[in-house]
């Protein structure tokens, strides 16, 4: 990306880039780096793709808004402040390669891991679970049945000590099912402190989904689902950080998707970015935050 300094066109660092974002240096500041999304809507881990005009504004909204009433709630957030229709500024993080997904019902991959179960089952307890983050179904020097297996941590009897992380197919019943693979902790965290990341990173999963939850029942709509991804900032601090917008949850209004769900079904894209248009208006309204404070 080129920008204009005093006068003289200069270019900005690409960090990073996923399907849907950019992750840029600040070169006054390396300590932080503005994150712009991108027009691109993805299904399928990527095996359908459209651009979508206007959605980088709307998601980058509804993140900034999302970001904005979690830090009031006293969770930690890569967020700084919004710099642009399309860009955010934050502290830069060293990413983990988890996905951590709370859940209030049953919907998606999750039906398919649990067939007896009927789509939109409530869970009184929120349901927790990880996936590791891969692509090319390869995870180092490992090939894999797919990408991003569900985890399953094996600990010690105290819970003290990570033996190994099981990983599982997403997309198969999990009755019977055997891991396909079991990775030994240092095959995949990069230094023991991660070891209590691990725990940490569901606690605050949880009280962001408590927020929001909060948050989506007070304009009469439904939170039932959401993934989030962490990262240590590097002050050393773990931080909910990439972003949280229309592709990143389940919100449900008058029995109807209002997320990304209507792509996967095949809904047009006028339908599909008149959802995510109308959760950037939505969230404006979330804040002052509600009166759900975080407690991790």
């Amino acid at each position: 990306m080129n920008i204009v300094k005093k006068g003289k066109l200069m270019s900005r660092a690409l960090l990073a880039e996923g399907k849907t974002k950019q992750v840029f240096a600040v070169e006054e500041d390396p300590s932080r780096v503005d994150i712009f999304s991108k027009e691109d809507i993805t299904a399928g881990d990527g095996k359908k793709h459209d651009i979508l005009k206007g959605k980088a504004d709307f998601a980058n909204r509804t993140t900034c808004n999302v970001f904005r009433l979690l830090k009031s709630a006293g969770i930690p957030v890569a967020f700084d402040e919004q710099t642009g229709p399309t860009s955010f500024r934050a502290p830069r993080c060293r990413m983990l390669p988890y996905e951590v997904v709370v859940r209030r019902e049953a919907h998606g991959s999750y039906l398919k891991r649990n067939p007896s179960l009927v789509k939109g089952r409530r869970f009184e307890e929120l349901l927790l679970e990880y996936f590791l983050k891969t692509s090319g179904k390869k995870w180092k020097a490992h090939s894999l049945i797919c990408d991003d297996p569900l985890i399953g941590f094996v600990w010690s009897p105290t819970e003290k000590y990570l033996y190994g992380l099981r990983l599982y197919n997403p997309a198969a019943d999990m009755l019977g099912q055997d891991p396909f693979l079991i990775l030994l902790p240092d095959e995949v965290l990069s230094d023991a402190k991660e070891v209590a990341y691990i725990k940490r990173m569901g606690d605050i999963a949880k009280s962001t989904f408590l927020s929001l939850e909060t948050a989506w029942n007070r304009v009469g709509c439904k939170l039932v689902d959401f993934k989030v991804e962490f990262g240590v900032s590097d002050a050393g601090e773990l931080l909910l950080a990439d972003v949280i917008d229309n592709d990143s949850w389940r919100v449900i209004e008058d029995g109807a998707y209002l997320d990304k769900q209507v792509y996967r079904d095949g809904g047009g894209l006028d339908e599909v970015i008149a959802k995510y248009a109308r959760v950037a208006d939505i969230t404006d309204t979330f804040n002052p935050p509600p009166s759900h404070t975080s407690t991790v």
